[in-house]
């Protein structure tokens, strides 16, 4: 009986059950009528589906059947006879693919091969991987790079750290990372091996940025293989090296990486350096990272602070609440400081928690208040609508009859930077200058709301940001002769005077170095707008 007989004349439910009973009775002699329906396929997306199924299933141990596929006349049965193959792993196959992938020149049938040749893992194909990872097309670049990696073989690995090393942005300030460089650091790290993660860390403040966050953003997605690594970068690296490492491993979010911090923090003279550990901190959950951020709270910086009070608002829980309690009920300096902190943080589950707590509502109501930040108080106002209770709506009434609604700022600032805390301490300097800030987290939002809204009189860049750093975003801007006036000031460290020189050239008129005061950042401005 020929299922298949008017097969395209069958409503889809029935189509479907005679496909489930050829691939369920494994009647391979259909072959060559379904890879007609596959080359030719009917309306129904559904239907083509169980097609390709049912082929990919019957053609399972059939050797001849899919070597035969790879030179059939259409280019979709020689993909998928491809991708059988790599699922079969006999030798014969693996023999047949590298045969068909000398003769390929359509370059989404290399990569195909490339892909199925892959799953063989054989230290054997490494030289044919690496015929391919100069190829102009980068889906082939992509997957011989790949295919290497998978073999975890010191070889394998040690061209690919080559192409890292060679490449032009290793060795050249300007410029962004091409994809070739970019897709070789990041199968540098899928080896995981203690020579890669060496290899990539030395890379974590080169002088490129596009290639240094690459770089970084490869270490971070690393399992717990990178921390050594990481850890000898925090006890011989240069400040930027060992603020670089704290990111990463807060970034990481590998709950080892909380210990090692909390153990780098008495070390941690510089300000830089104690915000960037506390910040990982916030970002790693767990009870070391708690217990490192609480005895932060007796950091004096404004800066270093709002790191330290930001991570604990994500950490929240009763003991943390308790804790908050404690400090507040002194009445010191160091309780204000810290009442003052959870208000500019926007530290919304703190607050919730103590206010609903009662003995400290209305300190904070007051300090809201005080703060003069719109934002703040928007923030706040909606956590005490969701609260029950006369006193919670008495006190979000409050909040929005302060919160200044319809007044006119003379002055709209964007400002982008990945650090939470930066941005809520921009938000604090903004509000008391009663200027309107706008923040977003990487460039590329920075340039997309630039894009949407372009009415502001400033930008306030971070220099190394995920997604599009600092001076990428400049360049962009200046490439539209609309925004060639618009000032862009720019936060960096004191040892980043290689790139200031880059920087300058992209476009960026003035810099604020890290670590700097609310005093020093209001002077900043004023000298921006003067």
């Amino acid at each position: 009986m020929d299922l298949l007989k008017d097969f395209s004349q069958k409503d889809m439910i029935e189509q479907i059950i005679i496909l489930d009973e050829i691939k369920e009775t494994k009647q391979v002699e259909l072959l060559p009528e379904l890879f007609n329906l596959y080359v030719n396929p009917l309306g129904d997306h559904a239907v083509n589906e169980m097609v390709y199924h049912t082929i990919f299933d019957l053609l399972a141990g059939q050797e001849q059947k899919i070597i035969s596929g790879f030179t059939s006349s259409s280019k979709a049965v020689q993909i998928l006879s491809v991708r059988r193959a790599a699922d079969g792993g006999s030798e014969t196959l693996k023999a047949a693919l590298v045969k068909q992938l000398d003769g390929s020149e359509d370059n989404e049938l290399i990569s195909e091969i490339i892909r199925a040749l892959a799953h063989f893992k054989d230290p054997a194909l490494i030289d044919v991987f690496l015929s391919y990872i100069q190829h102009d097309d980068y889906a082939v670049v992509a997957w011989a790079l790949k295919a290497l990696a998978r073999i975890h073989d010191p070889k394998a690995r040690d061209v690919v750290m080559g192409v890292v090393s060679s490449s032009r942005e290793a060795q050249e300030v300007s410029g962004g990372c091409e994809l070739r460089t970019a897709l070789a650091i990041e199968n540098v790290a899928e080896f995981g091996d203690e020579q890669s993660v060496d290899f990539l860390i030395k890379y974590i403040h080169n002088s490129n940025p596009s290639f240094r966050r690459v770089v970084i953003s490869a270490l971070a997605t690393m399992d717990e293989k990178v921390l050594p690594g990481l850890v000898a970068c925090l006890e011989s690296g240069d400040k930027d090296e060992k603020i670089m490492a704290a990111n990463i491993i807060g970034w990481s979010g590998h709950k080892k990486g909380a210990d090692i911090l909390v153990s780098f923090l008495d070390e941690a003279e510089e300000l830089n350096l104690k915000f960037a550990i506390y910040e990982a901190l916030g970002r790693i959950n767990s009870m070391r990272s708690i217990v490192g951020l609480t005895d932060g709270l007796d950091e004096k910086d404004e800066l270093v602070l709002i790191a330290v009070v930001t991570g604990l608002d994500h950490l929240c829980n009763p003991g943390v609440v308790k804790m908050f309690n404690d400090v507040l009920v002194q009445g010191d300096d160091k309780s204000a400081r810290i009442l003052k902190t959870i208000v500019t943080s926007h530290a919304r589950k703190l607050f919730a928690e103590l206010y609903q707590a009662g003995q400290h509502a209305p300190k904070m109501i007051q300090a809201i208040t005080a703060s003069g930040d719109p934002e703040a108080m928007a923030v706040f106002r909606a956590e005490l609508e969701g609260m029950t209770g006369e006193q919670a709506a008495q006190d979000a009434q409050r909040l929005s009859g302060a919160t200044g609604a319809g007044s006119t700022k003379e002055k709209r600032i964007l400002a982008a930077d990945d650090s939470k805390a930066m941005l809520f301490f921009y938000k604090s300097v903004a509000a008391d200058l009663g200027m309107e800030l706008v923040t977003v987290e990487d460039g590329k939002q920075a340039f997309d709301f630039l894009k949407a809204d372009d009415k502001f009189d400033l930008i306030i860049s971070d220099m190394n940001m995920p997604n599009m750093d600092g001076i990428e975003l400049t360049r962009e801007i200046r490439k539209r002769s609309e925004w060639a006036g618009l000032p862009i000031l720019m936060a960096t460290t004191e040892s980043e005077n290689s790139q200031a020189e880059l920087a300058t050239k992209a476009g960026v008129n003035d810099f604020i170095t890290k670590p700097f005061s609310k005093d020093d950042f209001k002077a900043k401005i004023a000298q921006m707008f003067g």
